[in-house]
């Protein structure tokens, strides 16, 4: 009888639900292949999210990099500006003293740091080309540049206008 009884609950389960396949392997129904669809453009929709969402914004870049030194609002008076041999620029001023233009380039080669320019002087500002890889990165140069690149358009958010 309990056999019976389970033989029943099977199709009323069935009945109600589709059955999503006639065995291992089997043809399923249009039901069960338009959830497996559904479910598959959800797992891989969602999998590219999370992916896009790990990647840092400029803002929290800034906010764990920059802000010690140049302060939330950048303007150069973060908490470890006091203890710098010299004074921190203020970032909101970039444009300003570029004649209006915010020197979008000059500013991603000096975050990057690299490649820097002896006749420039010495750095006292961090390589942070090389500190904002990540060991999941695999020498992938296009994120980093990237983050710098992320880094560049909030300072240049930052501008006074």
């Amino acid at each position: 009888m309990a056999i019976e009884e389970a033989g029943e609950r099977k199709k009323a389960r069935n009945s109600i639900y589709g059955n999503l396949s006639s065995g291992w392997g089997g043809p399923a129904t249009p039901i069960a292949r338009a959830l497996s669809l559904a479910l598959l453009v959800t797992a891989w929709s969602l999998a590219g999210a999370e992916a896009h969402a790990a990647e840092p914004k400029g803002d929290a870049l800034f906010r764990t990099h920059c802000a010690a030194c140049h302060g939330a609002e950048g303007e150069g008076g973060g908490p470890a500006a006091s203890a710098m041999n010299v004074t921190v620029p203020n970032l909101r001023t970039l444009a300003k003293r570029n004649g209006g233009s915010f020197p979008a380039q000059a500013v991603a080669a000096y975050i990057d740091g690299r490649s820097q320019v002896v006749a420039h002087g010495d750095r006292v500002m961090p390589v942070w080309g090389d500190l904002l890889q990540t060991p999941g990165d695999k020498n992938n140069p296009e994120l980093v540049r990237g983050r710098i690149a992320a880094l560049v358009t909030f300072i240049e958010q930052l501008q006074y206008r």
